[in-house]
């Protein structure tokens, strides 16, 4: 028979509900502040222009043989996870090898897998956008 992890039973409910719950309230308690939500769909600016640029680039790349890579290796592309190294960890003093870092394809679907995987005592990292955690799980 299988036996449910019970850390699920820790989670009360979905982050951004949670989020916009606590948002909502804010606002009712506090209706003279301004409020900049970051949560789901609220897109308040266009792409920067060198996000679009990098964007057009690596469609143009996706579209030459000499340039196309498919599918990346398991872990992450070499050079993607020695500028991680370099720029999020070396440059804060942080020693770190590169096998220590794994890519993954984001971190909803890693978040959602972490608690099957990992023991209590590991400690992990993730990226969101302009956001970075260190948590212990």
């Amino acid at each position: 028979m299988a036996k449910l992890n019970e850390n699920f039973l820790n989670i009360d409910n979905y982050l951004f509900s949670m989020v916009a719950e606590k948002a909502k309230d804010f606002k009712k308690r506090n209706p003279d502040k301004k409020v900049i939500n970051l949560g789901i769909g609220d897109v308040t600016l266009p792409l920067a222009k060198s996000v679009i640029s990098a964007m057009h680039n690596a469609v143009d790349d996706l579209s030459k043989k000499d340039t196309f890579q498919g599918y990346g290796p398991e872990h992450g592309y070499d050079f993607l996870i020695d500028k991680i190294v370099e720029f999020e960890y070396r440059k804060r003093n942080v020693d770190i090898k590169p096998e220590e870092v794994y890519v993954s394809a984001g971190s909803k679907g890693d978040i959602a897998g972490i608690l099957d995987i990992l023991n209590l005592d590991n400690i992990v990292r993730y990226s969101k956008p302009s956001l970075s955690c260190l948590c212990k799980c």
